[in-house]
């Protein structure tokens, strides 16, 4: 045994001072033993007997940042912490040191060494200046062979130590569990990213032929609708995939009533926020003077032509938007939100998704993807609040039919 294992007293940062037996320093030693937990079951007596024998209670002192017990020390002690706090550090395979515990006043150190004499199994450092009674573990089981109750107490003490090593096993299992839950994090991380490049290289593609096909048709409606529905299917195969719950990306009827009445009247100073850009672009665009304020309900200006409501585009718009809500809500920004951390990981899914959003409409025009990228700000903020596309869905559809077919915010288009 190496000079060092001798005592913990001897690393440096700590000291140790032996209390005489019978002293007013060992009294008050004997009131911290009984009030520890795993000294909680012996009787004064065998207290009292143990502190009776020579050099069987030191008192330690060690300095913030030094090691109280190293792992493979001798085990020779057992020891209460009297005041400050301590880390329990286990090494990795790798070398590396790992905090799995924390100890502050009354908690013991070592008492796995009574039953079983092993090196220690863990380094303890001092967080902050630490005191503590040191009690020789050679001492404690001399004891038990001359006091019966002192054996007794001692096997309390064994139980103790059979409590701790059960829920050690239970924080194991949390740790696996853990380890596996970021194992499937990372696999989803990296299949959601791959079908984003899949979805955006195929977006870069759609941008032009939508553009043509807008030019040639006067709609683009012939590309974005497969298009919208092609990257559904990409994200059906990622919900499949990762086997998050249907909940994960907003796909429940849980609260969806709240939810939906609860859009709604977040949704109203947003019709009136469009009601003010239309007056703003009638008096300040060329293109849009002359104007109704309400395009559904006004007549058009000479020249211009008449308003025509198409009920089968409002029935493909009501059908296409709480899939554009699946994509971008439940599937890019739930995912954003999931997979990033930090304090403003929501801020950045948000802002995040509307990025992607806003650039969807650009083959449209700059105006109209400016115009979605805020409105998507605020359908994004809904969705953090609520956790669900009803409401989200709802909203999108009232404020997109009530700006471009009740107002008439063509000139975005």
């Amino acid at each position: 045994m190496k000079p060092q294992d001798a005592a913990p007293a001897h690393r440096a940062g700590s000291d140790a001072v032996v209390l005489v037996p019978g002293s007013a320093a060992a009294g008050e030693a004997l009131a911290v033993l009984s009030g520890s937990p795993v000294f909680s079951r012996f009787e004064p007596d065998d207290l009292a007997a143990l502190a009776a024998r020579p050099r069987a209670l030191r008192r330690l002192r060690v300095t913030a940042g030094s090691d109280i017990v190293a792992e493979g020390d001798a085990a020779l002690d057992l020891m209460v912490i009297v005041s400050g706090h301590a880390q329990v550090l286990k090494r990795s395979v790798r070398g590396e040191q790992h905090e799995v515990n924390r100890l502050g006043p009354g908690a013991s150190i070592g008492e796995l060494a009574v039953i079983d004499p092993a090196p220690r199994s863990a380094t303890v450092r001092a967080v902050v200046d630490v005191e503590l009674l040191a009690v020789p573990i050679a001492d404690m089981l001399a004891l038990a062979h001359q006091r019966p109750s002192f054996a007794i107490a001692l096997l309390g003490t064994a139980r103790q130590v059979v409590d701790l090593l059960r829920s050690s096993t239970n924080t194991a299992v949390e740790s696996l569990q853990r380890s596996l839950d970021e194992s499937r994090t990372r696999q989803a991380l990296g299949q959601f990213t791959f079908l984003l490049i899949i979805a955006y290289t195929l977006y870069t593609w759609v941008l032009g032929t939508a553009v043509e096909v807008k030019q040639a048709l006067g709609r683009s409606e012939f590309i974005t609708v497969p298009f919208v529905l092609v990257c559904t299917s990409f994200l059906l195969y990622f919900m499949r995939s990762t086997r998050y719950p249907a909940r994960f990306f907003g796909l429940t009827l849980e609260n969806a009533g709240r939810d939906v009445l609860e859009a709604v009247l977040w949704t109203l100073p947003m019709l009136l926020g469009t009601v003010a850009l239309k007056w703003w672009l009638v008096n300040h665009v060329p293109a849009m003077q002359g104007q109704p304020l309400l395009q559904m309900f006004g007549s058009a200006a000479t020249g211009q032509a008449t308003y025509t409501f198409n009920p089968w585009l409002t029935l493909a718009y009501l059908v296409f938007v709480p899939f554009q809500e699946l994509i971008y809500r439940g599937g890019l920004q739930g995912s954003l939100a999931h997979f990033l951390t930090g304090r403003w990981r929501t801020v950045m899914a948000i802002v995040g998704s509307n990025v992607i959003f806003s650039a969807a409409h650009l083959y449209v025009s700059i105006g109209l993807s400016v115009t979605a990228f805020v409105a998507g700000l605020f359908w994004g903020w809904l969705y953090s609040r609520q956790h669900g596309l009803a409401g989200v869905s709802v909203s999108h559809l009232i404020l997109g039919f009530f700006a471009f077919e009740v107002v008439g915010l063509g000139v975005l288009a």
